[in-house]
């Protein structure tokens, strides 16, 4: 990888860092040039579109790490796939002290229905559902365990404590095994791959801040 693309995805990975612990606003251009090590000057060279960009990036960023954890976790059951995301955004949650919990929640309700960050969350989130719903096999199941994941990674991250997603892997696993559409001992399917979705940013490891 050569010097520029190395800096551009150190913005990219302070930016993401820092959007999911404390939003858009409170983020200032400044802190990341400083804390990636980027030289002033290099936010309108590698994003000729300013701070939104770079934020743009640093979600699709975040959202590409996700769908590799999804991925990552394929193997038995919907229940078993989905319970072992949730036990690897709890060990993150976790491991963060609590400042981290959905990597796109915090900027999604800052810009909710403003553009165009708002719809960069809206759209990460459809693609997240859809995902669900290829897992599952059902769009309307796929909205109640998705409601599930957010709502458990934020009241966690609140009350400073995992049990809320312990408490959702139990209730993701009722729900499914009550579910006509999702027999337990049918094996996972792939979740869906979308060629019409933009080009996201290399990967990093979610839970750097600094980057090295």
């Amino acid at each position: 990888m050569k010097k520029g693309e190395e800096t551009r995805l150190r913005m990219i990975t302070v930016m993401a860092a820092a959007v999911e612990e404390k939003g858009v606003a409170a983020t200032g251009v400044t802190e990341v040039l400083e804390r990636s090590g980027a030289p002033r000057g290099s936010l309108y060279f590698h994003f000729p579109g300013g701070k939104d960009e770079l934020v743009e990036a640093a979600l699709r960023q975040s959202a590409g790490t996700l769908d590799d954890l999804m991925a990552g976790s394929l193997g038995g059951s919907p229940a078993d796939v989905i319970a072992r995301i949730l036990e690897a955004l709890a060990d993150r949650q976790v491991a963060s002290d609590f400042t981290k919990g959905c990597p796109i929640a915090t900027v999604a309700l800052e810009t909710a229905g403003t553009d165009p960050l708002g719809g960069v969350c809206a759209e990460i989130y459809a693609d997240w559902e859809a995902s669900l719903a290829d897992l599952l096999g059902d769009a309307a199941l796929a909205t109640e365990v998705f409601a599930l994941i957010e709502g458990s990674l934020l009241v966690g991250r609140v009350r400073r404590s995992r049990e809320p997603i312990d408490a959702a892997i139990r209730a993701v696993r009722k729900l499914l095994a009550r579910s006509p559409h999702s027999d337990p001992n049918t094996p996972a399917r792939s979740p869906r791959s979308d060629t019409n979705t933009p080009a996201r940013s290399p990967r990093s490891d979610p839970n750097t801040l600094e980057a090295s």
